[in-house]
């Protein structure tokens, strides 16, 4: 018996002293601090927008880390769908501004590249194993996630689009978080939707990524069933899409 206790002990010893690979976020409190100092609720071209100071970001050394921290995390300690998805809608989001600022000045992200590589086509990450562009983070990674929500989520630098959250994506409340972007853009008249008699006039989104909405049926149920509250006969994704950049104009 004693025996067999000190092999038990001995085991349990050993692997007290294994290392073990645990899942790991980021600690956004860095991206936090810098979103709620560099961007602020506003308007431009009559939208309300959350406007970003690009500028100001240019000179600042937390930015400046923030962006390391996403090109050198180790992405095999990101374990769970949650963890995963926060990371790359953070990272599309910080390597946006980063694309901005590399390129000022712009009055739209439409300025930035050529005809044959746009915005969209700039490498801004590169893993052990590959190199990515904005699009390949957001078709090729976050939106194999089938969460249509992150449309909401993921900032294309432009007044019509969702806006940049004053906080960062974070696995144990990303379902709320992206909720909480989607019904906001429906409360911004002219950027998210506009009730124009009884039809409901809805950001190009819903048209851009029509599919990804199917999960429900099509884009009025998938509205429908997230928004009761809202009260119209016909739906049309056919809003106006304003490109300009949505910093501060100094």
């Amino acid at each position: 018996m004693r025996g067999r206790l000190s092999a038990v002990f001995g085991v349990l010893t050993l692997l007290s002293l294994t290392p073990v690979c645990l899942a790991e976020s980021p600690d956004w409190g860095a991206y936090n601090d810098v979103l709620k100092e560099f961007v602020s609720p506003g308007e431009k071209n009559g939208v309300p927008v959350n406007l970003v100071d690009y500028q100001g970001l240019s000179k600042s050394k937390p930015f400046e880390q923030v962006v390391k921290q996403i090109r050198t995390f180790d992405l095999a300690r990101l374990q769970t769908r949650e963890e995963r998805l926060a990371f790359y809608i953070n990272a599309y989001n910080i390597l946006t501004i980063q694309l901005i600022i590399d390129h000022w000045p712009v009055d739209s992200i439409r300025d930035i590249g050529n005809l044959l590589r746009g915005p969209w086509d700039q490498v801004v990450l590169t893993t052990s194993s590959t190199e990515l562009t904005l699009d390949n983070i957001e078709h090729d990674i976050i939106r194999s996630y089938d969460e249509p929500l992150i449309h909401f989520a993921v900032n294309c630098a432009s007044v019509s689009c969702p806006d940049l959250r004053r906080e960062a994506y974070q696995a144990d409340k990303l379902d709320a978080q992206l909720m909480d972007q989607f019904r906001g853009i429906f409360q911004q008249k002219g950027k998210g939707a506009l009730i124009d008699d009884e039809t409901l006039r809805v950001t190009k989104l819903f048209r851009w990524y029509a599919g990804d909405f199917e999960a429900d049926g099509d884009v009025e149920t998938f509205i429908r069933t997230r928004l009761p509250e809202l009260e119209f006969s016909d739906i049309k994704p056919n809003l106006d899409y304003d490109w300009s950049l949505n910093g501060i104009t100094r």
